[in-house]
């Protein structure tokens, strides 16, 4: 039990310094393709977006 927690810790101290680095990501925009096969950047936007991923089941 000791153990388990002492990891889970480890690893959200972890976690929690790598997204608080000022290190720059690899890929310099996010892309996806709209429904026009159009490339849609996500990433340095002057305005928030809300993104909705809809799949088509049934």
């Amino acid at each position: 039990m000791k153990k388990s927690f002492f990891l889970i810790m480890l690893l959200m101290v972890g976690a929690f310094i790598s997204g608080c680095s000022g290190e720059k990501s690899e890929s310099k925009d996010l892309t996806l393709p709209n429904e026009n096969g159009e490339d849609v950047a996500f990433e340095s936007m002057d305005e928030p977006a809300l993104v909705f991923f809809f799949t088509g089941v049934g």
